[in-house]
């Protein structure tokens, strides 16, 4: 019997030797493909700067006079009753200035329209068909609005 029990015991041992092996076998596969993982974000995370820097990059090369002809653009579509929002004082309705419409409008549509080379008249079309898909433009113009899931 002591035979039969060392004989389990010699299987035992095995079995989880094997399995010791196996497991270490799956660690080194596992630090590899977490190595190689760690890389690929990093290099991810370097692409998104570069991105971010030539966007600011592009973004600070606008000239301030375009900019300034799209703001002024702006305050004249949201002062203007027939085609735009109708507010008397435009961009500074009750003396407020309603900074959330120009970054939307100039940071979000004009100066990314301008950093992918579109002209300035087209960069402030871009801006005028972005405002006529808003469910704000919907409500005061219907009859004008655009649909707001077409590009």
């Amino acid at each position: 019997m002591n035979a039969k029990v060392e004989a389990r015991w010699a299987m035992a041992v095995r079995v989880l030797a094997l399995f010791a092996a196996l497991s270490i076998v799956i660690a080194v596969l596992e630090a590899g493909a977490i190595r190689r993982l760690r890389a690929e974000l990093q290099v991810l995370r370097t692409e998104r700067e570069e991105v971010k820097t030539d966007l600011a990059s592009s973004w600070a090369q606008q000239s301030a006079d375009d900019v300034g002809q799209a703001i002024r653009w702006l305050d004249s579509f949201y002062a203007d009753s027939g085609q735009g929002f109708g507010r008397p004082g435009g961009l500074c309705a009750g003396g407020k200035l309603d900074d959330q419409a120009i970054v939307r409008s100039a940071f979000g549509v004009f100066l990314s329209a301008r950093a992918a080379k579109h002209s300035v008249i087209d960069s402030i079309e871009a801006m005028n068909t972005a405002i006529r898909r808003t469910d704000a433009y919907r409500s005061v113009h219907p009859e004008l609005a655009l649909p707001a899931n077409e590009r």
